[in-house]
């Protein structure tokens, strides 16, 4: 049991660390050569979940879970501030697996209740958030970019893509970050700073509440999903601070609650899940006290890592490293799926590009994923 923990802590680090590489791609290599243990899975998916800050907040590079603090996470790194971010996201999803555990028995009770309608009617109802937030001319050009993006999303999944949403979420969010930062010439990433979390312990408590149960909910609404649930924090929390602890307890919260909803009723809410044998119910209280001792893993070696891999980073010049950054992004959209992939990724990086040049919120690109929802 042991061994598949820490086996499971050790993938999860390297596919949280990596840029590019997701969590659910690892653990589908793993199960191609034979690895199937749940227990290695599980940790391997909460372990990615404290780590995936990393490459969002330091390169720019999003998986679905933190594309929407890409921005925010990337502006705080350029001031100077990057161990506060990888602390909040730390802290963030510590807080949001130990006010997990006392909601899951609610949530083994609901789960089994839901029902497929209310889905659609929610993320319609984000949508038009998305629109009415704007002000001005900008509610067009956020409806256009709302739209473009939900087309990309539409035909996207209907191309039978390995990886489809590395390149949806790397085009639309990662590299435009990326080229921007090469265009304009920016400063190299700063210093760490003291890590310092620069919110009262009260409100990052609440936020992170207030994560956990949007995580919660995504993962009990299938057409609702972890990135839909940081879209409408965002809604809730305006400053950055308060914008990434809600996402990162959205992201931790999300796959605790999916893993509950799959050994209640057998969906598979999640990637990492999907790859994972049947178990019973009752497993539950297990998994919570694995869940413990890896978040209580993860927090003991995450700081001093992140703090190397911002050492190491800092040594390269800074066009350099957004150039290599942008030159393997592209690569594996390539390895993933070779031409068709670059397509997407491309339509993907000139719809973010196009929010930018509007002076429109990123949220509008989540088009890709509500737009197909909406309309089934």
């Amino acid at each position: 049991m042991l061994r598949e923990l820490l086996t499971g802590i050790a993938g999860g680090t390297l596919s949280g660390i990596a840029p590019g590489i997701h969590v659910n791609t690892l653990g589908a290599f793993l199960s191609d050569m034979g690895v199937r243990s749940n227990l290695l899975l599980f940790a391997m998916g909460l372990t990615h979940t404290f780590l995936d800050v990393i490459p969002s907040a330091f390169l720019g590079v999003p998986d679905e879970g933190t594309a929407l603090g890409v921005l925010p996470a990337h502006r705080l790194v350029l001031r100077g501030r990057a161990m506060e971010v990888v602390r909040i996201a730390l802290w963030a999803s510590f807080l949001a697996v130990l006010l997990s555990i006392p909601l899951v028995p609610f949530y083994l009770l609901l789960a089994p209740e839901y029902r497929p309608e209310l889905g659609r009617l929610f993320v319609l109802f984000l949508a038009v958030l998305i629109v009415a937030t704007e002000k001005g001319w900008r509610k067009v050009f956020v409806l256009l970019v709302f739209l473009l993006s939900g087309l990309l999303g539409v035909l996207t999944f209907r191309l039978g893509l390995s990886q489809p949403f590395y390149h949806l979420f790397t085009g639309l969010f990662g590299l435009p970050v990326v080229l921007l930062a090469l265009g304009s010439g920016a400063s190299p990433v700063g210093g760490g700073g003291d890590g310092k979390i620069l919110l009262s312990r009260h409100r990052f408590a609440g936020l992170s509440l207030m994560g956990t149960l949007l995580g919660m909910v995504a993962s009990l609404v299938p057409a609702f999903t972890a990135s839909q649930a940081a879209l409408l924090g965002s809604f809730l929390s305006k400053d950055e601070r308060s914008f990434l602890t809600v996402v990162f307890s959205v992201n931790t919260a999300n796959f605790m609650f999916s893993f509950a909803n799959f050994l209640s009723t057998g969906r598979r809410r999640n990637g990492i899940v999907a790859l994972m044998a049947p178990a019973a119910g009752s497993d539950i209280y297990f998994y919570l006290l694995a869940a413990l001792f890896v978040s209580m893993a993860v927090l003991l070696y995450a700081e001093p890592l992140a703090a190397l891999i911002l050492h190491l980073l800092g040594r390269v010049p800074y066009g350099a490293l957004n150039s290599a950054v942008a030159g393997i992004l592209v690569a594996l959209s390539y390895l993933f799926d070779g031409a068709t992939g670059l397509v997407v990724l491309s339509g993907g990086v000139m719809i973010g590009l196009l929010a930018a040049v509007l002076g429109v919120k990123r949220t509008g690109c989540m088009g890709v994923l509500m737009l197909p929802i909406i309309i089934g």
